[in-house]
C-alpha cells in the first residue's frame, strides 16, 4: 500500500510535464473555455426575470462647514472656592 503523498506526486510530476511540453497550447485552450464561459453566463436564458435594483448614490466631497464652537475661558473665578 502505497501513502497518499505518493499518489500526489504522481499527478503533480504528469502536470508539470504537460506544462512544460504543452503549456502554451494549453493556455490557448484554457483562454478559449474561459471565454465560452463567460458568453454563456451572460447569454442563457434565466428562470427568474432579472429584478430592478435601486441604488442610492450618496454624494462624496466635502462635508458642510459647522460654525467653531467657542471654548470656555480658561479660568473662572467662582466666588466660594
Amino acid at each position: 500500500m502505497e501513502h497518499p503523498v505518493q499518489y500526489l506526486a504522481r499527478v503533480t510530476k504528469f502536470l508539470d510535464r504537460m506544462i512544460e511540453e504543452h503549456g502554451d497550447q494549453l493556455f490557448v485552450v484554457f483562454g478559449f473555455i474561459c471565454l465560452g464561459v463567460i458568453v454563456w453566463i451572460f447569454a442563457r436564458r434565466r428562470k427568474h426575470p432579472v429584478r430592478d435594483i435601486s441604488v442610492v448614490v450618496l454624494p462624496l466631497g466635502n462635508a458642510p462647514r459647522r460654525e467653531p464652537e467657542t471654548d470656555p475661558p480658561p479660568f473662572s473665578d467662582r466666588p466660594g472656592l
